[in-house]
This record gives structure tokens, C-alpha cells and sequence, in this order.
């Protein structure tokens, strides 16, 4: 008999083999393994070369194949040693892939942790995210129960998601906690708004606030003891030895619904394991900024911006990307509606909605409405080969393959919306920077990668929405979409310009080229990716670094060190609103050694962003003013927006669409209000957002001293239900306040937005209220639209005595507004 074992491992001297390639040949593999790609052979080739590093990035295309490239990757490490090895993806469905992927290709794999052979080394562990981290996790929270040689988290982006859910406490207002803390904070959090205040003890789904920094500072200690006395709760259970620690620099948001606490960074060595792991492997779809990284699993910040990724844009599928709105801005959602199901009768629909009220929207087509407790079994129906018709994906936009017949045509639906508490206030203080645009477009980007998961495969994308194809215009979105992507938006920007105007049904044959495999639409999709340049490689803000670098200074009591950083990341900053932001991080850093200090610094930062938290000595009301020329304010504002006719047409449908009755949409409604009142040339302001002083809603100035104090009662469900007396009393309050900041020379009209325009009969009004109700909102919604369209036909920006003439046509004067778009109230 012949002693293999004699023989060693390879290589015919009894070394192991190391680069992944060789290892590739000695493995025993199923036929469909023929040899890495071109692309997947040079990433391994760069990885190997760099594999000392102790963080590495490698970027592929969706679909490109970067689960061989990890597997082969890991067991490279182990050939050499470098073990034990873990493979982490973001569920368990990923986790089945990755199990089957190693057995077809031959590389030994397990998903127990427990299990010798991954202990001692010799074979790869997979496992989910969730199972690396978490409060309980099996590798040990703040010491090392099972050490990690060699770590591959794939889909990264998709896996931080798990890692925010597991370093921040979500719980719901029926919880002892959340009374004990509003308690404890309730004049704090009176200080900071009265009105806000009263809608969190009313349960008010709208509420939302932030509880003061310096109040959380100055009450940890009761905070840790109220916490502590129920960490073995739900909710508490797996999140509190994870924050135990750095509690005292978490952030703590209150909503009418619940409340949630979290660090602005994730203090990710509590999970020792893997933060002294030899070698991390993050793989990621080419998206722009990895900054992500740096703050959730404190990768290193020079290392991720040199990813290894293959030449040029890379391997990906076909796809054909359109914005119906840009082709004619007169298709609504019901006419792409129309197009999906006419598409359905023969193909696989998948559509990613933002939350479950836009899911309703598709309710009544859709063969199913998959979220996080059923997405895998939906998906396999659709791997499975079936006929399904449309799917809907509620806010999935990573982490889901739809390969080939699985999804032909996918419909991103809006704007990808932010639902949990922090992530909400954040959107607002950032609200209009490119920050925040930043964070909308890898969203969308990443969504659009669902359909297409390999470079053989096909999959057209409509983008749905004024707002969304708003956004995706803004001449700085297109540094923010990687350069596959940007070439196919404006592959399909052209081709559309065939059918510039019509409806969408014309559509229809456009699509089919991309989702019938049209081979000349397919050479020229391949011939514009062939010329689409390589880009940035990877971008981390020079802020994020910074802002890291302060958490864990903080975390270890150096506060000193950690106000330099942040002095550092303010002075970098130009973005007034973003300056701001980080203003009041500062301040938090400041608070724990001069208080004093920390006021007067956070005064400076709502100077540049009046949503930052408010100072304890308030803030001084600055009043506003009508322009002296009500058109040129139009123009002005119009300009600053929008390059081209067409774009004013969007930015108008946008505010328009924003203005509906939806209680998870208030901020956005009220920002809209503030816009709509710069687009039609008034002054405008969002006082009680600004200054959080009882002042209303919005207030627009609209010339010869008189001024429109605007309450946004968007929340309020459209089913009938009368004004009720809180909310009358709100606006009486907001005309008390009115009085106050401005002298008797200044008149007013108050103005109630809500769905009626009658009060309960326990409700005061005073005779001059007026209300925009259902009706009257969609005659203001249907001008809107009409007024960006008159603009647009003007073909240029510059002409004021014709936008003069189309605000009074469309009745946006002070004169005719109230009469046009308000009406009385009854009783």
C-alpha cells in the first residue's frame, strides 16, 4: 500500500501550498469549477501579496464572485498557519450558501463552533454575524474564549447592520425603563422643548428628542443603576455587557413609541476575538465610501483606503437603469405600478420599498411582502425557479441574491428612509448636506445590486420617485455612485431620450432589450463598462477617522486627547450644517472636564446647524424677513437647486409627494413646508425644529410685516377624526410665542394643517385660524407640480417679472394663499 501521508501536503517537497491559486488546483472540485475568473484570480493574487496586513478591503462588483476569493483566502491562512479561520456572513441564508459553495469547491467547512477541526485549525468556520456578535457571543465578550487566526466578513456592509442592532438598547415605551429614564429626565427634556415633552408623555408617535449630553453625563450613575437592575430582561439581555462599559458616551433618543440608546462609535473590541484577530478580510460591493467600517468595526482607516479590487469597473451584469421621471415628469407611481404588473404576468418583480406604509402601496399585486422573518423563504421560492409575479422587499437593501429568473425588472421605490430613533435625529441635523446625500445614494446603489449577481446576468432597474430621482441629480450625487454604476445610469439616460416625454408604457419595449438578453443591448452594456474608468478606489472622510480616534479616547478616559481630535475634524470642516455637527460632538467631549466650555461650544455649533442639541442658556431668536422682491427670492432659491429646467420639475414633484399624511414622515413634511415657502420667494423658518422654544412648526414671512404661523399636524391619520384640543391648543401656544418675538407691528394669519377642518367642541380656536385640510392640501400639492412646470417652460432662470406673473397665477402671493390653499374652520 502507498503512504500518502509520506507524502506531505502538497507541492512535491511536503510544504503546504500558499498562494490561492495553487491551492485552487489541489482541490477536489465539482465540474462548475473550472478556474477563477480573470477578475477573482488577480483580488487573490493582490491579497496574497498583502495578506500581512492585518486589515484588508477587497472590493468585487456584485456577482463577481467574492465568496470563492474568501474561501480560497482562509485557506491560504491556514496552509500557513494562521488559524483558526471564520467566515461571517449576514444570515443564516448566506451562511447555507457559503457551507455548499466549500463543499462543491472542495475546502473543508463548518458551521460549528465547537467543532475540533476548527479549533485546532484545520478546517473553516461559518457562521453568521449575529453568532460573532452579540453579548453571549460563543468567542467571548471582553476576553478570548475561542481565538480567531483569520477572519472573512463578507458583505460587510450587509453585516453592520447586526452590529448597530447589537451595540445599541431598543426599547419599547410599555418597558419599566423608559418611564424610569423620563422621569429622571423630564426637565431636561422640558428645556429643551414644552411641546416635545407633553407628545412623549402622550404616547405621540411624532416625538421624538434627544435627551441633553451634559443631563446624561451628570445622571450616569442612576442611568447604569436603572439599566443594571434589568439587564436580564429582553432587550437588555445581549446588549448589556456590550455597553456596559461605555455607557456613560452613548447617546440617548425618546420617542413617543420607545427609546434607544447607542455609541456614536461601536466599541467593537468587547468582542476580543475578533479585534486581535492576525488578519481581517472586509469583502464589500464597490461602493464609494468605506467609512463605515472605520466607525462600526474600528477598521484601519489607511488600509481601507487602498481595497484590492480588480481593474478597470470590473465584472457585472446587464442592467439596464431608468428613472421614469427624468423621461416624463408627468408618470406617477401608478403608471410604473401598471408597468410591474403588465411585466409580472411573465417575469419575476422585485421591488424595495422603504418601510411598510409604502409596502401597503403594493399590497394589492404583490404575490408576497417579504421582511426579515420571511425573507428567506420568499427568496427560495424565487431561487427555486417559481413564478411569483412581484415581490416586495421592505427596507432590504443588502444582504438578498436574486439571480436570473429570480428578478428580471427591480423597482427601487423613494428614498431609502432611516427608522431607527438616533439614525432619525441624525437625518435631521444633517438634513440638505451631502453627508446625508451620501448615505441615500450607497443605500440605492446597494439595492441595485440585488438583481444581478453575476456578469452573465440581466436585470433592468427602474428608479420610482420625485425625491429619489431629486436626489440622484444633484450634480454632486454622481461623484458618489461608482463608475459600473454611473456608466450604466448614463447608458440609460440615453436610451431613454428616445421616448423623451411619452408615457410609461413606452417603456415597456426599452426594458424587454435588457430583460430578454437582446445581444446587441448586451454588447453595448459591455462596451460602456469596457470604457467606464476605475475611480476612486475606496474613500474614508478624514472626519470619520477623526471622530473614531475621540470615541475611543473617551471610552478610555483620555477626554483631553479626544477634544483635539475633534477640534481638528471642526477646523477641516467647510459645510456650515456639518461643521455644526461636529461642534456638538465636541461639546460632548468637553462636557466631562469643562462643562463651562462645552456651552459656549455648543452655542458656536447651533450658529452653523440650529437642529443641534439646545445650550442650557437657549438660543436667542433670530427673526426673519420677507425679501425685498418675492420673485427674485424664488429665482434665487431655484438656482441654488436646480442647473436645468428639468430639475426644477423634479425638485417641485418631490415637495409635492412629500406633503401627504404619513406619522412616520413629519420631519420630512415640514422640511417640505420650509422649502415650498423659499421656492415661492417668502422667508421661511422652522422655528420650533430650530430653537425648540414653543414656536410653531414653520413660519413663513410674506411680506409687509406679515407673517404665516404654520402647524404640520401630518401625522394625524385621514380617516375623519375632528381637530382635537391639544392640537388647537398647540397652535394657540405658537401664536402666543409669535407675539412674544415680534412687536405689535407685525400681523399674522395662523394656519393648522391637518386632514378635517373641524374642532371638537371642547376645542377654543381663535376666529382667525385657518386650516389646510385633505382637500386643500391637494389643490397646494396639484400647484406645486404646476408651478415647476411653468418655470421649466420658462427655459431659463433670470426672468422675474414671468415668475412674478406665474406666483400669482398659481395664487402663491400673500394675498391669495390663504384664500387659494386655507380655509375656516367649523365647530
Amino acid at each position: 500500500m502507498l503512504d500518502f501521508n509520506a507524502l506531505g501536503g502538497g507541492g512535491g517537497n511536503g510544504a503546504p501550498v500558499l498562494e490561492p491559486r495553487k491551492i485552487f488546483t489541489t482541490l477536489v472540485r465539482q465540474p462548475r469549477f473550472r478556474f477563477p475568473s480573470a477578475n477573482q484570480g488577480e483580488v487573490l493574487d493582490k491579497w496574497f501579496d498583502l495578506r500581512g496586513r492585518r486589515d484588508n478591503t477587497i472590493k468585487m462588483n456584485t456577482g463577481s464572485g467574492k465568496m470563492l476569493v474568501g474561501l480560497l483566502a482562509l485557506q491560504s491562512c491556514l496552509n500557513e498557519g494562521v488559524g483558526p479561520a471564520v467566515y461571517v456572513v449576514p444570515d443564516n441564508y448566506l451562511l447555507h450558501q457559503v457551507l455548499t459553495e466549500a463543499r462543491d469547491l472542495g475546502i473543508v467547512a463548518t458551521g460549528d463552533a465547537d467543532d475540533p477541526a476548527f479549533l485546532a485549525g484545520r478546517t473553516i468556520l461559518v457562521i453568521n454575524i449575529h453568532k460573532l456578535v452579540n453579548g453571549k457571543s460563543v468567542f467571548g465578550v471582553g476576553g478570548i474564549r475561542k481565538p480567531i487566526g483569520s477572519i472573512v466578513i463578507d458583505d460587510a456592509h450587509a453585516c453592520l447592520s447586526t452590529v448597530d442592532d447589537q451595540f445599541s438598547i431598543s426599547l419599547p415605551a410599555i418597558h419599566p425603563v423608559y418611564n424610569e429614564l423620563l422621569r429622571i429626565f423630564e426637565d431636561d427634556l422640558r428645556a429643551q422643548s414644552e411641546v416635545g415633552l407633553v407628545e412623549l408623555k402622550n404616547g405621540d408617535p411624532q416625538a421624538l428628542m434627544l435627551i441633553p449630553f451634559w443631563a446624561w453625563h451628570q445622571k450616569r450613575e442612576q442611568v447604569i443603576s436603572i439599566l443594571h437592575s434589568h439587564r436580564e430582561d429582553d432587550g437588555l439581555l445581549f446588549k448589556w455587557p456590550l455597553l456596559k462599559d461605555v455607557l456613560a458616551i452613548c447617546q440617548c433618543a425618546v420617542g413617543g413609541a420607545g427609546l434607544e440608546i447607542a455609541p456614536r462609535c461601536v466599541p467593537i473590541e468587547k468582542i476580543a476575538a475578533f479585534q486581535h484577530a492576525k488578519r481581517r478580510i472586509y469583502m464589500t460591493a464597490t461602493l464609494a465610501d468605506d467609512g463605515v467600517l472605520v466607525t462600526k468595526l474600528d477598521a484601519d482607516p489607511g488600509m481601507v483606503s487602498s481595497p484590492i479590487k480588480p481593474k478597470g469597473a470590473g465584472e457585472i451584469g446587464d442592467r439596464m437603469i431608468v428613472v421614469p421621471q427624468e423621461i416624463n415628469t408627468n408618470i406617477v407611481e401608478g403608471d410604473v405600478k401598471a408597468l410591474a404588473v403588465e411585466i409580472a404576468r411573465t417575469k419575476n418583480v422585485a421591488v424595495i420599498v422603504p418601510s411598510d406604509r409604502r409596502a401597503a402601496f403594493w399590497s394589492d399585486v404583490a404575490g408576497q411582502i417579504l421582511k426579515s422573518d420571511t425573507i428567506a423563504l420568499g427568496v427560495d421560492r424565487l431561487k427555486g425557479g417559481e413564478h411569483v409575479g412581484i415581490t416586495v422587499l421592505v427596507n432590504r437593501y443588502d444582504g438578498v441574491d436574486l439571480p436570473d429568473d429570480a428578478c428580471r425588472l427591480l423597482i427601487i421605490d423613494g428614498l431609502p428612509e432611516f427608522l431607527g430613533l438616533l439614525d432619525r435625529i441624525e437625518s435631521s441635523v444633517l438634513e440638505g448636506t451631502d453627508l446625508e446625500l451620501l448615505r441615500q445614494v450607497q443605500k440605492v446603489e446597494q439595492g441595485m445590486g440585488r438583481g444581478v449577481r453575476s456578469s452573465e446576468d440581466r436585470c433592468a432597474v427602474l428608479l420610482l420617485g420625485n425625491r429619489l430621482a431629486q436626489r440622484i441629480n444633484q450634480p454632486s450625487a454622481r461623484s458618489m455612485f461608482t463608475p459600473a454604476t454611473l456608466a450604466q445610469l448614463d447608458l440609460g439616460r440615453e436610451v431613454t431620450q428616445q421616448v423623451k416625454g411619452q408615457p410609461a408604457s413606452a417603456l415597456r419595449p426599452l426594458l424587454d432589450y435588457c430583460i430578454e438578453g437582446n445581444v446587441q443591448w448586451w454588447q453595448a452594456g459591455r462596451s460602456r463598462l469596457a470604457h467606464a474608468p476605475e475611480g476612486q478606489a475606496s474613500w474614508v472622510n478624514p472626519s470619520i477617522v477623526l471622530q473614531r480616534e475621540a470615541f475611543d479616547l473617551l471610552a478610555m478616559s483620555q477626554s483631553k486627547q479626544a477634544e483635539q481630535k475633534l477640534q481638528q475634524a471642526v477646523n477641516a470642516e467647510s459645510d456650515r450644517s456639518v461643521r455644526g455637527y461636529l461642534k456638538q460632538q465636541l461639546a460632548e467631549a468637553l462636557t466631562i472636564t469643562d462643562p463651562a466650555e462645552a456651552q459656549a461650544v455648543l452655542l458656536s455649533a447651533v450658529s452653523d446647524n440650529r437642529r443641534v442639541v439646545k445650550p442650557i442658556a437657549g438660543i436667542t431668536h433670530t427673526r426673519i424677513t420677507a425679501p425685498a422682491v418675492q420673485a427674485e427670492a424664488s429665482l434665487s432659491f431655484i438656482s441654488s437647486r436646480c442647473i436645468n429646467p428639468n430639475q426644477i420639475v423634479l425638485l417641485a414633484n418631490a415637495l409635492a409627494d412629500d406633503l401627504v399624511w404619513d406619522e412616520l414622515r413629519t420631519e420630512r413634511f415640514e422640511a417640505s413646508i420650509r422649502e415650498l415657502g423659499k421656492l415661492v420667494g417668502f422667508g421661511s423658518q422652522r422655528p420650533d425644529n430650530e430653537y425648540r422654544d414653543g414656536g410653531p412648526d414653520n413660519l413663513w414671512a410674506v411680506g409687509g410685516l406679515h407673517f404665516f404661523v404654520i402647524e404640520c399636524k401630518s401625522g394625524v391619520k385621514n380617516d375623519g377624526r375632528l381637530i382635537s384640543k391639544d392640537h388647537c391648543n398647540q397652535l394657540l401656544g405658537s401664536i402666543s410665542w409669535f407675539r412674544l418675538n415680534y412687536d405689535a407691528s407685525c400681523t399674522y394669519t395662523p394656519i393648522l394643517i391637518e386632514p378635517v377642518s373641524r374642532f371638537q367642541q371642547e376645542a377654543s380656536p381663535s376666529s382667525d385660524m385657518r386650516v389646510i385640510d385633505d382637500e386643500k392640501l391637494r389643490a397646494l400639492r396639484d400647484a406645486i407640480r404646476s408651478f415647476g412646470g411653468a418655470v421649466a417652460s420658462l427655459g431659463t432662470f433670470n426672468d422675474a417679472s414671468a415668475v412674478a406673473a406665474l406666483l400669482d397665477s398659481h395664487q402663491f402671493t400673500a394675498a391669495k394663499f390663504p384664500t387659494r390653499y386655507t380655509k375656516a374652520f367649523s365647530k
